[in-house]
């Protein structure tokens, strides 16, 4: 699937979870995507519909997430697992990061994730690393790499891949985490570097929110 060769501003977010953990997506997130050209949104959605106000906004890709016990919800499972783009000449590819690996793998780090929030400890990088080596093995091709899953932004590039979470849109995740929302606007150009810009969604306007993610941090492959 391609898109214009001209500069475009992608819209991303993730892990919603509308409507098991939120009732709809706020008008703090709507107002946080305007003005993009194209919306990606990274899984856990967690019912198709729920992408109806986004397509208001821009044309929409969205992929399926994980299945949660609780709630009882297959985190839409009519949609795809991967989505792949080419968009001013970078290919990229969107998927929820659940796949990571094998079943018992993905189960196992899982368990260990729960046992960490339930010590209040929010930071594990060592699981964010696991993934990110999971998914490269499959999508190594990709230019761009946007993930969810985690409910945690994330940001670097790992050996000629970047790699985006923009972390939940909403505050959906289990144990009261203290995780930021946020969505990411992603700004491509034809033989520029990209530039994402994240966007916390409790303030009213992407103008008043709108600052460069930092540095980007580096890691081989």
């Amino acid at each position: 699937m391609s898109h214009s060769s001209q500069t475009v501003r992608l819209g991303l977010l993730a892990d919603t979870h509308v409507p098991y953990r939120s009732p709809s997506l706020p008008p703090v997130v709507l107002d946080a995507l305007r003005g993009v050209d194209l919306i990606l949104h990274a899984g856990d959605v967690d019912e198709p519909w729920a992408l109806a106000p986004l397509r208001e906004i821009a044309p929409v890709h969205a992929v399926r997430g994980n299945y949660h016990i609780v709630e009882r919800s297959n985190a839409g499972a009519s949609l795809p697992l991967t989505v792949t783009l080419r968009v001013a000449g970078l290919q990229i590819v969107l998927v929820h990061g659940h796949r990571f690996a094998s079943l018992p793998v993905v189960w196992w780090w899982k368990v260990r994730s729960v046992f960490q929030h339930l010590r209040h400890r929010w930071d594990y990088p060592a699981y964010e690393r696991t993934i990110i080596r999971g998914l490269l093995r499959q999508y190594g091709q990709a230019d761009i790499l946007v993930f969810g899953h985690t409910h945690r932004f994330y940001l670097a590039r790992w050996g000629k891949t970047l790699v985006i979470n923009p972390g939940a849109a909403l505050n959906t995740a289990y144990f009261n985490a203290p995780f930021l929302p946020s969505v990411v606007h992603l700004i491509l150009t034809p033989g520029k570097a990209p530039q994402a810009i994240r966007i916390p969604v409790h303030l009213a306007a992407p103008s008043a929110a709108a600052t460069t993610a930092g540095p980007i941090r580096r890691f081989r492959r």
